[in-house]
């Protein structure tokens, strides 16, 4: 999943942002990884396994809540 930054990320409490992801049963590094894709101006991608595709369904679901923009990528064009 890769998260660019745009300018309007920084618009988006930085707190609300927190308590959603806090909500997420997606562990304390992914979560850090995605906070971080968010917030910082070099665009960052947040990798799955297979196995994990619950937690990125999650994730995709707080992002559209939140309205921050994400790609879904085989591979991160971030990396």
């Amino acid at each position: 999943m890769d998260i660019p930054y745009v300018v309007e990320n920084n618009r988006i409490d930085k707190e609300k942002v927190k308590r959603e992801l806090a909500m997420l049963d997606i562990g304390e590094n992914t979560r850090n990884e995605v906070f971080a894709a968010i917030y910082n101006l070099k665009p960052r991608g947040v990798s799955f396994e297979n196995s994990d595709l619950k937690r990125a369904q999650m994730i995709e679901n707080a992002l559209s809540k939140l309205g921050i923009p994400y790609r879904l990528a085989e591979v991160s064009e971030f990396a």
